[in-house]
């Protein structure tokens, strides 16, 4: 009883939030596109006052990309990601060796995090997607994960892994899973939680029209 009243309560608090298709997503495209071909160079770069409009709206910010190759790394690859209302940070650690080997995976984690933190651009930008700030203890793996703020961006990024990779939703939910499980502090009864809560959103939106198409 009390997992299906959290699960309700949070879904049922977030399920306005608009996910569609985005007139952002050329811009998603040309920034991972560009992250790339940046990393493949090892070059870091910034792009300042970026504008993308909405009718009479608009959010302007600068989008940062830095690349740290680390040959002791514990890891082929990490990427990070931050965004607020004008910066979307983006930094990838990585082992040299590793490459081209695990550029697949790279590329589908960029794109991934890119349309996250997109999202979160959005969100402090546009009235239809604004989300009230939630006082959430961050280090709470499982309030965070299911904050009004972040559920729609996790399941944005979620769909372009899943996607990139030609994989259900519920694959690439289970992949970040694997990636991300010593967040959790009791992932067998923390985990179950966060994916159904995702999924419900996902599934509420997608028959909302809301949502890119998934499988």
């Amino acid at each position: 009883m009390e997992k299906k009243l959290i699960i309700e309560n949070i879904v049922k608090k977030i399920k306005s939030i608009i996910i569609n298709e985005r007139k952002s997503d050329q811009l998603s495209m040309q920034l991972s596109r560009l992250t790339v071909n940046q990393f493949k160079k090892n070059e870091d770069f910034t792009l300042e006052s970026i504008q993308f409009e909405r009718g009479d709206e608009y959010a302007n910010f600068d989008f940062i990309c830095t690349f740290i190759a680390d040959e002791n790394f514990n890891f082929p690859f990490s990427v990070r990601g931050g965004g607020d209302m004008q910066t979307l940070e983006i930094e990838i650690t990585y082992r040299p060796d590793d490459f081209p080997k695990h550029m697949t995976d790279l590329v589908a984690e960029i794109k991934e995090t890119i349309e996250h933190e997109l999202e979160h651009i959005e969100q402090q930008n546009f009235d239809d997607m604004y989300v009230d700030d939630e006082d959430i203890d961050e280090d709470d793996n499982f309030e965070y994960l299911t904050s009004s703020e972040e559920v729609p961006a996790y399941v944005r990024g979620l769909i372009k892994r899943s996607k990139t990779k030609r994989i259900s939703l519920l694959d690439a939910m289970e992949e970040w899973f694997s990636e991300n499980k010593l967040k959790f502090k009791n992932p067998k009864k923390e985990w179950p939680l966060v994916k159904k809560i995702w999924t419900d959103y996902a599934n509420e939106m997608r028959s909302k029209e809301r949502i890119k198409k998934f499988k």
